[in-house]
This record gives C-alpha cells, sequence and structure tokens, in this order.
C-alpha cells in the first residue's frame, strides 16, 4: 500500500454529461471555457459547472413562506437539555404521520434528520422545486410502493429504489416524484462529505464503494420526463436554510432545462449491493469498519450495515459519540427495535444487545468459520462528535421505557 494514499477522497470521479440533442455542438465545450453562444453557465462552489438554456439569476420576486409549508414544515428546537436527562431513545420514525411532508426528528451541529411518510397517490406529481443554501443532502429510501424519479438542474435520476443513497450537493436544486406509498429519510450535513480510506483492509478493498458505482444524473429535455415539465412558464423554488427560513423564489423560466454538466462533485445514487459487506470469521467487527461516508471534519460518520457472517452478537460499550441507527431491515440486536425503528444512543450511556440474545448465544457450541451465523440485517447508522436534540414530533412515536429495558431483561435472567 502507497504511504501517501489520502485518508479521504472525494465521492464521486470527474464526470461530463451532455444532452443527446446538443452532443454535436458541444463537441468542443470545456467548463473552463465561455459558454457557447445561446447558453448559460453557472459554476458552483465545488467547481462543478452547468450550462443550462436560461439564465440561472432572473429571479422576478422573492418572498418568505410560512414554516408550515407543504413540502417542509420547521420547528423550533427544544433547547439543549431542557427537561431531558441522558437517555437512550427508540421511536418508530417509518410510522409517524408526516402527511408527505419532511418532518425534523433529531438534530446535532454535524447532522439533522428529516423523515416523511405518505401516500401520494397513483398518478404520481412532481413535489415543488427545492434547494438547500446551506447543506449537502443524502436521502435513504426506506419503503417506496413505486420506484421515485429525481429531477435535478444537473438532469434526470430515475428508478430510484427501496435501499438507495441519494445524494444532493449544496445548492443543488431539485424535485421529487413520488407515486403511491413512500417512507424516506434525509440526512442534512453541513459539512462536505468523503469517502473514508480503510487502512485496516489496506490494498484488498480500501473504499467502501468503487468510483464508478455512484450513478450521475443525465440531462434530458423537460418534454421527455414522465410527467413532462413546461418549458416555457415560470417556476417557483423553495430555497431551504437550516431548520430555519423558507424562501419562495420566482424564476422567469424553468429551472431544470439543463444542458451538459461536467465536474467532480454531482447528485448521484448509491446502491446498496455496491457497498462492500465486511466480516470476520474471528472477531466481532468495529462499525468504523462500515463506515461509507464521513464530514471532512470527521464530526459526523455514516456506517451501513448489511447482510454478513458474524463471529458473535455485538458487545455492551459505552461511546464517545452519539449514535443513530436505523434498522431498514432484520436488524435482530433488540428484538422490539423492528423495521421502520430508529434508536438513539447518547455518549456516557453504555448499550449493546439484548441480554436474552447474549445469554442465548454464550450457550450455543462455538462456531468454527465454516458454520458461522448470517445475520439478514440492513441497518444505516450515523454518529456525531455533537449531541443530538430530540425534536418535539418525534416524541409521539417514542417506545416508553426502553431506557429501563436492559433493567428489566437483566431480572428475567436472574
Amino acid at each position: 500500500m502507497a504511504e501517501n494514499v489520502p485518508k479521504m477522497m472525494n465521492l464521486t470521479r470527474i464526470e461530463r454529461r451532455v444532452r443527446s440533442d446538443y452532443q454535436t455542438a458541444l463537441t468542443d465545450w470545456h467548463s473552463t471555457g465561455s459558454p457557447p453562444r445561446g447558453l448559460s453557465n453557472c459554476k458552483l462552489e465545488f467547481g462543478t459547472e452547468l450550462l443550462m438554456k436560461r439564465s440561472p439569476t432572473a429571479v422576478v420576486e422573492s418572498a418568505m413562506i410560512p414554516a408550515d409549508h407543504p413540502l417542509f414544515k420547521a420547528h423550533v428546537e427544544r433547547p439543549m437539555g431542557e427537561d431531558r436527562p441522558l437517555q437512550r431513545h427508540a421511536f418508530n420514525v417509518a410510522g409517524m404521520a408526516t402527511s408527505g411532508s419532511f418532518v425534523p426528528v433529531l438534530s446535532s451541529n454535524d447532522v439533522t434528520i428529516w423523515v416523511c411518510n405518505g401516500d401520494f397517490g397513483e398518478a404520481g406529481t412532481w413535489q415543488p422545486p427545492s434547494r438547500h443554501a446551506d447543506c449537502h443532502e443524502l436521502y435513504f429510501v426506506h419503503r417506496a410502493q413505486h420506484p421515485p424519479s429525481l429531477i435535478t438542474d444537473f438532469g434526470l435520476l430515475k428508478e430510484v429504489r427501496e435501499g438507495d443513497f441519494v445524494f444532493l450537493p449544496r445548492g443543488t436544486t431539485y424535485s421529487f416524484l413520488f407515486t403511491g406509498r413512500v417512507s424516506i429519510l434525509l440526512y442534512e450535513l453541513p459539512k462536505r462529505l468523503f469517502r473514508p480510506y480503510d487502512y485496516w483492509m489496506g490494498d484488498q478493498q480500501p473504499w467502501p464503494f468503487s468510483p464508478a458505482a455512484p450513478i450521475p444524473p443525465e440531462p434530458k429535455p423537460l418534454a421527455a420526463l414522465h410527467p413532462p415539465l413546461s418549458g416555457d412558464e415560470a417556476t417557483q423554488v423553495i430555497v431551504k436554510r437550516r431548520l430555519g427560513s423558507f424562501t419562495l423564489l420566482t424564476y422567469a423560466a424553468p429551472v431544470f432545462d439543463v444542458v451538459a454538466w461536467e465536474g467532480e462533485v454531482w447528485p448521484f445514487i448509491l446502491r446498496l449491493n455496491d457497498l462492500v459487506a465486511l466480516s470476520s470469521p474471528h472477531v466481532h467487527l468495529d462499525p468504523k469498519k462500515l463506515t461509507v461516508f464521513v464530514s471532512e471534519d470527521e464530526g459526523m460518520a455514516m456506517q451501513v450495515f448489511l447482510p454478513r457472517w458474524i463471529h458473535s452478537l455485538p458487545y455492551h460499550h459505552l461511546n464517545w459519540v452519539d449514535e443513530v441507527l436505523f434498522n431498514h431491515k432484520g436488524y435482530g440486536a433488540r428484538p422490539e427495535i423492528t423495521d421502520g425503528f430508529m434508536t438513539l444512543h447518547p455518549a456516557g450511556l453504555a448499550h449493546g444487545p439484548d441480554l436474552r440474545l447474549l445469554t442465548n448465544f454464550a450457550r450455543e457450541e462455538p462456531h468454527g468459520p465454516k458454520d458461522l451465523p448470517f445475520l439478514e440485517e440492513i441497518a444505516v447508522m450515523v454518529e456525531s462528535r455533537s449531541p443530538f436534540v430530540v425534536l418535539k414530533d418525534v416524541e409521539k412515536v417514542e417506545l416508553k421505557r426502553y431506557d429501563q429495558s436492559w433493567y428489566q431483561q437483566s431480572i428475567e435472567i436472574c
């Protein structure tokens, strides 16, 4: 392994995408030059350049919108520590009644987590165009009756599947097409994301996913979308600030009429089957070995637990970071944490598997490398160096007495 391998790498590779009807006209175009005649360009903060048919600066009107807008609902954070002793929490977030809106549930300085559950009907409609001015956005699709589509000012990301991550760099304008029942999580990230380099694995598999894995957006004519978007009308865009204000911008022309783009940072889909599932026949792997995304200051790390052979159940442990785990499918360490549940285990409090599971596992014969148990779980975990605040809407779906469940299990075992 080379000694100068960086600790973190960009999520994506340098890409260039040109709409099919402009391939000939843009043969010699490069993002370092002036835009061709009749087109406008917009260079984003991270260097990627968009080439568009309409000017991206043509704002006709700007207005504040109320916090209870149909797409997003902003809630005032509970002050840190108010009526909140240090506790372990469990929430049935997939069971929250959000009426198709994104509702914030947990927030720290490193990440805010939002949840959206709703039935959008069989016809399917494009959601109001949105843009985040302060944060990168990482979606995780928990349930989708029909594959959602996503139009951005880079182009179309189609057939988003259950279990997919969808990454939108800060400043990306986008609109989801939801059809039928949907349950989706949004991780709002104020700092840039990277792929971590795992020195423990070395050259065998140094990255959690290949740089070829992310699926980029493809520029498409608006009339080619299903259902089509108008190419002539003014467009309204919701510009979101972190857990705060919402501004409604009215543009004189469509914002999704992109012709081409080029750069290293762009929206993408990342599928679970493109991630590397690590396992060991000898030791229980530290979850940090399963890290897929990490923030530039390492204040936030996201791990993904995939189906794998295990040597033992996780041990009880006490973290120095707050830990939020979302059970997408089959999480087995806590029987009451069924699919769609989210747990918060704060720094300073030990936690771990159900004591009854540990007792039963210890009574079994030792497993050799050839007959290890296979765990059919898929879970997404976020670690934050700054403490999470529990926001008010998620309290309605909290599992009561979860914090005391370890004590109750110890009584049953004795």
